[in-house]
């Protein structure tokens, strides 16, 4: 890569030439970019207006150099030029920021906010920082540890009881994550005041952004939002890929901690898993592990509830099946005595018109009927 400087005469010539490869206009700084014959450049505004930036990336960039640049001495005749791939419109100084875990009906949410310069460009390039998406996670496992302590960033990770709690309280989604990227981007500016260009993958419409952060004592202004932004920018790239590695630590010592191994996504599979975590655990443990708003939550509630099968015999509800159902049989509703009994498990003493003893122990969720535990099944004892 090269950087150069141009004057404004240049900077009309360079876009009236490469007009129609220009891929991406007015990204914050960026005046434009251009791609062609595997070269990428990328012009920058400028406040003084006395010169323009441009970056030149791809397998030739003196060659452009020669033609555009003003400073006379750029071309040494054994000028030693790192080449690399025309990936990202942008390598000048940057922050930027992207999330991990949203799509993750288990494991919590990690936010990273990273800064990157020409010298954590050479990082970024001898470890092949991309998308963490388009890398595994063995590769993430591999490459991030031998860079995460060479590189500035700031990151939060949200635990599921804590997701779950703003989730309760209203917060939706992208709400959450606003709240989680202005964090990290202010406090990883107040470390580089300097940097200007600063880049998020955008999630949501940038009005709508703003007026999620409107409770928000301190809120990072002037963010450029871009969809697939690690794609063009380096810094939301090495955020990725910095917030997938602490995402697979979360569910490294979770796994560790319940000695299971945690499925990712939301899958069929992850409902499965799901429902043997609560057999084991219980249904308090795994909201630790989960997100309580996603659809596989109550899928696998309703599939709770659907067990309570059984019928009446002499007042008493028995679970199981005596009869399988036809297609002609009566189908009745339940009386709220009924329902109670289920839910309760209980019992009227054999023969007698007194009722055995109860613990109230709640309410039911669906009906709000009081709930009540006889005192022989929770003791196994019969009082007489």
């Amino acid at each position: 890569m090269l950087t150069i400087k141009i004057t404004l005469e240049t900077l009309k010539l360079i876009e009236e030439k490469y007009k129609d490869y220009i891929t991406d206009r007015n990204i914050g700084y960026i005046l434009f970019v251009a791609k062609f014959d595997g070269n990428i450049i990328t012009v920058y505004d400028n406040n003084k207006k006395n010169y323009y930036k441009m970056t030149i990336q791809g397998q030739d960039p003196m060659s452009i150099a020669k033609l555009y640049s003003m400073d006379e001495k750029i071309c040494p005749k054994k000028a030693k030029i790192e080449k690399e791939s025309p990936y990202f419109i942008d390598v000048d100084n940057q922050i930027g920021s992207d999330e991990v875990g949203t799509g993750d009906f288990l494991g919590p949410i990690v936010v990273c906010s990273a800064f990157v310069n020409h010298e954590t460009m050479k990082l970024i390039k001898e470890q092949g920082i991309t998308d963490s998406k388009k890398l595994s996670d063995e590769k993430i496992l591999e490459i991030v540890p031998a860079l995460i302590n060479k590189v500035y960033y700031i990151s939060k990770v949200l635990t599921n009881d804590r997701y779950n709690n703003a989730t309760n309280k209203g917060y939706n989604m992208n709400q959450i994550k606003a709240v989680l990227h202005n964090y990290c981007l202010v406090n990883l500016h107040k470390k580089m005041p300097y940097v200007q260009n600063v880049y998020v993958d955008k999630f949501c419409d940038e009005k709508l952004y703003y007026q999620y952060l409107s409770q928000s004592k301190e809120v990072e202004k002037h963010i450029v939002f871009k969809e697939k932004g690690e794609t063009y920018f380096p810094s939301v790239a090495l955020a990725s890929c910095i917030a997938r590695y602490l995402f697979l630590k979360e569910i490294a010592t979770l796994n560790e901690k319940y000695k299971v191994k945690i499925p990712l996504g939301a899958s069929a599979e992850v409902d499965k898993f799901a429902i043997e975590f609560i057999k084991k655990y219980g249904e308090n443990e795994f909201l630790k592990i989960c997100k309580s708003n996603f659809k596989n939550y109550q899928k696998i509630k309703e599939q709770e509830q659907e067990k309570f099968i059984g019928y009446y015999f002499e007042n008493r509800f028995i679970f199981g099946i005596k009869y399988l159902p036809m297609v002609f049989n009566e189908v009745v509703l339940l009386s709220d005595y009924e329902i109670n009994n289920i839910y309760s498990t209980f019992i009227k003493a054999p023969n007698k018109n007194s009722e055995c003893m109860q613990i109230p122990i709640g309410y039911s969720l669906k009906e709000n009927l009081p709930i009540n535990l006889n005192i022989d099944n929770l003791f196994n004892i019969s009082l007489k």
